[in-house]
């Protein structure tokens, strides 16, 4: 079955235009005051349910803690919470929350994920997710089509589209040596291209695989340690916070720059795992470079130096010594 190519070049997918920017942006900041919308209600639902507590942030003048009467504070719904829990019993404390400062990291972790998610789905020209998805679809199909036949071609590569949406798994292992590919990244190549070329509803449920395809042919090479380095930041500043609070600089009772803290490495390790979950695994990457070498020897029609040739054969042996590991 033939099928109408007419996704772009990477070209014309290199670079995202201002319409794109615009409405990630717009997602972002949906995302980001939805969660003040939503999640402050349901912690005041919490403390009251499950807590045995009362809430006040309304502008009323509360004592800052329930012993100490005179030391009046004035409360607001999105910097100042007082916060009373277990009331009339002997556990009776009293809180002071700061929703702002407290929820602002996972605002921002849910805004940058409503924008992923939703331009990802909407048309590429206005779509930034989905202009970098099909951006590295192009990418590859470039790549693939350069090794197959020499060149680019609209044509070759909508026979190469073609030959992929109607492969079975037999037909992916025969690419592995045909296009010089791990099996993997055919996989992700070929699943990609099913989600690129479904129905509005079926990009929906698969948009797991077009964002995989981003993923792994450019996020976790580029960007891989920088998030790692994040982590390390974060955890940093977690240590700091807990350590002036173990020193009683940050009172008990006002713990809201722990929760920044604990709500910033938490979201750093979110986005770490999802780098891990989608990078490439190690022997792939052998994999990768031995079938390369083998090809490149094979084009060049010789078998090159002798330290080229000492390079492939140790290249072979690890990747052999670790099948022969997993057996």
């Amino acid at each position: 079955m033939a099928t109408k190519y007419e996704e772009g070049s990477y070209f014309d997918l290199a670079q995202h235009n201002t319409t794109q920017v615009v409405v990630y942006i717009i997602i972002f900041l949906a995302g980001f005051i939805l969660t003040f919308v939503v999640v402050p209600p349901f912690l005041e639902f919490v403390f009251t349910k499950f807590l045995n507590g009362k809430v006040y942030f309304g502008g009323e003048l509360v004592d800052y803690s329930i012993e100490i009467k005179g030391a009046e504070r004035e409360t607001s719904y999105l910097f100042a919470w007082a916060v009373d829990i277990y009331t009339k019993t002997p556990q009776e404390a009293r809180y002071w929350f700061n929703p702002f400062l407290s929820l602002i990291i996972p605002a921002v972790t849910i805004g940058l994920g409503m924008s992923v998610f939703l331009s990802g789905l909407i048309p590429k020209n206005i779509g930034l997710m989905r202009q970098k998805i099909e951006r590295e679809i192009a990418i590859v199909l470039d790549r693939i089509c350069l090794a197959k036949y020499g060149y680019h071609g609209e044509d070759e590569k909508r026979e190469i589209v073609d030959s992929l949406l109607n492969a079975d798994m037999r037909d992916l292992h025969d690419f592995v040596e045909l296009w010089g590919m791990s099996l993997e990244d055919i996989k992700a190549l070929h699943r990609a291209l099913i989600w690129q070329h479904s129905s509005m509803l079926g990009r929906i449920f698969r948009l797991h695989n077009g964002f995989s395809m981003y993923m792994r042919f450019y996020f976790t090479v580029i960007y891989s340690n920088g998030v790692l380095g994040f982590v390390y930041i974060g955890a940093a500043v977690l240590i700091i916070i807990i350590g002036l609070r173990g020193l009683k600089f940050i009172p008990a009772a006002q713990p809201s720059l722990v929760l920044f803290a604990l709500g910033l490495e938490f979201s750093l390790l979110i986005i770490y795992a999802f780098t891990l979950m989608y990078a490439r695994q190690e022997d792939e990457t052998d994999q990768d470079r031995t079938l390369s070498a083998g090809r490149n020897l094979l084009m060049n029609g010789d078998l090159g130096s002798s330290k080229e040739v000492e390079q492939l054969l140790r290249v072979f042996i690890k990747t052999d010594t670790k099948d022969k590991e997993q057996e």
